[in-house]
């Protein structure tokens, strides 16, 4: 089915209150049957400038999915998400949204959004990238490519000379330079990321901005979790088991440190199936997190890995698509594991 069929056939069973109906059939929302399962939703970046080389979820979309959410979910906290899962209580229709990375526009944007629906967060900081006057290294690199007057990049050996030419081989350089530099030592990947901007002769700053303290103590204020995502935002399986231990233990203790407060949650950087393994895992839970939470798409169930919690969206641009998404991806349980099965996958 082509994508246009697709949105209108959404926005028929949508608009026409069958998609409505089929919810109240299979999960009634003010009833007691509840099969466990829950969805966990993760966005990054909320904003207003969003394209494809500084991705993120214009603040317009957002809204409406916070507010169908609202409106036909139970939007819990991590924390309380969990807790009703051990108690085998977890509500119908049953859900949780996270940030990763700590972008400033998830207090300037999201945050306001979050309060108005009454709706709870977990943000997962990367410590390191706090307080500082450079946006992430994805994003230096994304930035670049977009803005320069360059029409040739010869900055990423290991892709050879990039045209740049025309859109598509802008996101083409991008796609290929982010490949590139992603596994590399974070020493090593943010120089060579600011290398590439200077190559590219855009500045170092241009780009979206990280959070700083003040901003994560305001929004903790108002309701926001927090959780660990690393100090340095690595590829955790590229990394010495050291190193690794100490990404996890160092973003735990700064945050706890400065809020004062336990730090439960732990987000795996990139997430990818690939990106965390056993060993991962292990030291995780050492350090004292009682969850982590992937980028492996899935609908959530007791049976789950605690430490390799699934997550995804919808992130449609309109509320059918979006809905009709959502529910589908629900009732057909995409990617609901058990714990045995998913740490061998893996490992």
């Amino acid at each position: 089915m082509n994508a246009t069929l697709m949105r209108a056939l959404c926005a028929g069973v949508y608009h026409s209150g069958l998609l409505g109906a089929a919810m109240g059939l299979t999960e009634p929302l003010r009833g007691n049957r509840t099969d466990g399962r829950f969805q966990i939703l993760v966005y990054h970046r909320v904003g207003e400038r969003i394209d494809a080389f500084a991705p993120g979820t214009p603040v317009a979309v957002f809204e409406r999915h916070m507010r169908y959410v609202r409106q036909q979910f139970r939007v819990l906290s991590l924390t309380e998400l969990l807790a009703a899962t051990d108690r085998g209580a977890v509500p119908p229709r049953a859900v949780a949204v996270t940030f990763d990375d700590g972008y400033a526009d998830t207090h300037e944007f999201a945050a306001p959004i979050l309060q108005r629906y009454r709706i709870p967060a977990t943000v997962y900081l990367a410590t390191g990238l706090l307080e500082t006057d450079r946006p992430m290294w994805n994003d230096r690199v994304g930035v670049a490519i977009r803005d320069t007057t360059s029409a040739r990049l010869d900055g990423v050996p290991e892709c050879g000379g990039l045209p740049l030419t025309t859109p598509e081989e802008r996101r083409t350089a991008l796609t290929r330079t982010l490949q590139a530099l992603k596994p590399l030592p974070p020493a090593e990947r943010d120089a060579r990321a600011d290398q590439l901007s200077q190559v590219l002769h855009v500045p170092l700053d241009r780009g979206p901005r990280m959070l700083c303290w003040r901003q994560v103590e305001e929004m903790r204020a108002g309701g926001v979790e927090f959780g660990a995502h690393t100090v340095h935002h690595p590829v955790l399986t590229a990394v010495s088991i050291e190193e690794r231990r100490r990404e996890i233990v160092d973003s735990k203790r700064v945050i706890e440190d400065r809020l004062q407060a336990p730090v439960r949650h732990f987000a795996y950087p990139f997430g990818r199936a690939t990106d965390f393994d056993a060993t991962t895992k292990r030291l995780v839970r050492e350090a004292g997190f009682v969850s982590a939470v992937s980028m492996v798409f899935g609908t959530n169930t007791a049976a789950t890995d605690r430490y390799a919690l699934l997550r995804g969206g919808p992130w449609e641009e309109t509320t059918a698509l979006f809905a009709a998404k959502l529910w589908w991806y629900r009732r057909a349980g995409l990617g609901a594991v058990p714990s045995t099965e998913h740490a061998a996958c893996v490992a």
